[in-house]
């Protein structure tokens, strides 16, 4: 059975694409499907994937959301 998308975002950056699925599993639960893809020295694509289960989203968001603050302070320091 094929897993249902409920949401699909892709971010384009450079030498590299991002993109967020949220699926259901068979079970009906949610899941997200994080993928990158780039190409290699020899010029084909190499795709990387991560699986965020429903009931580790909200710690994942916070990892991320830290992060990121982490972030801020490094620029704010180094400007």
């Amino acid at each position: 059975m094929e897993k249902q998308v409920l949401f699909t975002e892709t971010v384009k950056c450079e030498g590299r694409t991002y993109f967020f699925d949220l699926k259901e599993a068979s079970n009906g639960k949610p899941y997200l499907c994080i993928s990158s893809s780039s190409k290699n020295k020899e010029g084909e694509f190499e795709r990387n994937r991560i699986f965020i289960f429903d009931g580790d989203f909200e710690r994942f968001a916070q990892a991320i959301a830290s992060s990121m603050e982490a972030y801020a302070k490094l620029e704010k320091a180094d400007a």
